[in-house]
């Protein structure tokens, strides 16, 4: 429900290449951030739907590309748009890894709002329109 609004969020504010709510595994698998899921409570009312949701987020990389203050930074830079629903903390969070590869993590709330359960209308006209190329 909340999924794919929260990862597009995500995704511009790291800029990162994928993001994922599966768990890393042993993989690793680095220019990507792995959202874990927490806690979501819901509330529906009058066709709405709202939730917090609690979570975390951890990226893999190289050590020179994940430094400190990545995340902070990035928080910082995006646009207000984008972080307005959601509260980061606990930044920077760090396991090393492998050699210079390390794991940056954050914890997050994010306030999520949209429409629940819309109207179910009836289709009255279709209009197609065909061009021969």
């Amino acid at each position: 429900m909340f999924e794919k609004e929260l990862a597009e969020k995500m995704k511009a504010i790291f800029k990162v290449e994928d993001v994922s709510f599966d768990a890393p595994g042993d993989s690793r698998e680095q220019k990507k951030l792995w959202i874990e899921i927490e806690e979501p409570k819901f509330k529906f009312s009058d066709k709405q739907v709202r939730a917090m949701v609690t979570g975390r987020g951890t990226i893999f990389g190289p050590n020179q590309s994940l430094t400190y203050g990545f995340l902070a930074s990035a928080i910082e830079k995006a646009d207000k748009a984008l972080t307005k629903d959601l509260f980061f903390s606990a930044f920077e969070t760090n396991t090393n890894r492998f050699r210079d590869i390390v794991e940056r993590g954050f914890t997050f709330v994010y306030f999520f709002n949209s429409q629940y359960d819309p109207e179910v209308g009836t289709m009255t006209s279709v209009t197609t329109s065909i061009e021969e190329t």
